[in-house]
């Protein structure tokens, strides 16, 4: 799709929501609130959150209920969006949206593994997906994980789900490769997705896209190896099966085996500089992990926001906004978290995707 009439449309309405979204003065204010129904009570009276806020009743929202509310309206925002959207576009909107069909049907699993709240418990915290394929009425009535690969069978995620499965039934503790295998399906489509765009389109949206692959990558490589010391080729077997500017050979150089974790950073540091300074900057802090999440998260945030403010509005302008939307959704749910918890408000600040200083005004990297 290339008409620029529906791709002005988009852009116009992805500037008129930007201008929607919370100032860095809002963001101090959420932070120094002390409950979740004083949050949701601020949230209600800002434009961005007025309308899918505004029927919630402060005094009874349960953090839980509140945070799916924030999910959700991002949701019916993109939605509005598909009425312009046809062909090409419209499936990498959609295929944008199953990052969240994807963490749903992780938490389904979850749920099938502990049981800890009802079944009605589980659904009311699932949201509507525009364009998602699961049957969650149907998932939240298995028994166990083989029912729960049944009813997944024609739908996108049956194939790469068969051998997690296989491998939990037959006495595997953990859900990570279960998780990673549902992560790397839907990250993969949409970087695929990419190459059907025009060539305007795609020299946007590939570096935003790439670079997200790179880190992921080097990301999980990085737990796998230091948190379940598994081999170089086990390692490289949980990783994307797409590629970006980090290729396998640059993986196996990081992965080593007999490299130090100081070794493997500093290969890092000296193939790729900027994803090397991410790594040496986080891992230096006290709640690393933490530290390492919040750096990749906001170097999306800035690249993202550097997509949104610059060039011809269009396509791009509309997957920018809704990048940094869901960042702001994220940043909303860690301070309720800080809330839940007591944290230092301004230590806290330093662990959101947004960077903002104590001044309230934004701290670029």
């Amino acid at each position: 799709m290339s008409s620029n009439g529906p791709a002005t449309a988009l852009g116009v309405k992805a500037h008129v929501l930007y201008s929607q979204l919370l100032k860095a003065d809002e963001y101090w204010a959420l932070l120094n609130l002390n409950s979740v129904a004083a949050i949701a009570d601020f949230l209600k009276n800002t434009d961005g959150y007025r309308n899918s806020l505004g029927i919630m009743v402060s005094e009874k929202t349960h953090r839980v209920d509140l945070e799916n509310a924030l999910r959700s309206s991002l949701l019916t925002e993109a939605e509005t969006f598909l009425s312009y959207l046809q062909d090409e576009w419209r499936r990498f909107f959609i295929d944008w949206m199953s990052w969240f069909e994807a963490e749903q049907l992780k938490s389904i699993f979850r749920w099938v593994r502990t049981r800890r709240m009802d079944h009605d418990a589980m659904r009311s915290r699932l949201i509507h997906v525009p364009g998602a394929e699961l049957p969650y009425e149907a998932l939240l009535n298995c028994r166990d994980y083989d029912e729960l690969l049944d009813v997944l069978s024609g739908t996108k995620y049956y194939s790469v789900l068969r051998e997690p499965v296989r491998r939990i039934t037959n006495g595997e503790k953990s859900l990570f490769s279960l998780e990673m295998a549902v992560d790397n399906l839907v990250e993969t489509i949409l970087y695929n997705d990419i190459k059907s765009l025009s060539a305007n389109e795609r020299a946007i949206l590939e570096p935003l896209f790439g670079s997200r692959i790179d880190l992921l990558n080097i990301y999980h490589l990085h737990r796998c190896m230091w948190y379940y010391s598994m081999t170089v080729e086990e390692t490289i077997a949980y990783l994307l099966p797409v590629r970006h500017n980090v290729k396998t050979k640059h993986l196996r150089a990081m992965a080593g085996g007999d490299l130090s974790a100081e070794e493997r950073l500093e290969t890092l540091e000296t193939l790729f500089p900027v994803y090397g300074r991410i790594f040496r900057n986080a891992l230096s802090r006290e709640d690393k992990e933490l530290a390492l999440e919040m750096s990749i998260k906001r170097f999306n945030y800035l690249k993202a926001l550097e997509i949104f403010k610059n060039g011809i509005p269009g396509f791009h302008t509309a997957i920018a906004y809704f990048i940094l939307k869901d960042h702001e959704i994220s940043d909303i749910i860690r301070m309720i978290e800080n809330v839940r918890y007591d944290y230092d408000r301004r230590s806290a600040a330093q662990y959101l995707i947004r960077p903002i200083n104590a001044g309230g005004e934004p701290a670029w990297q």
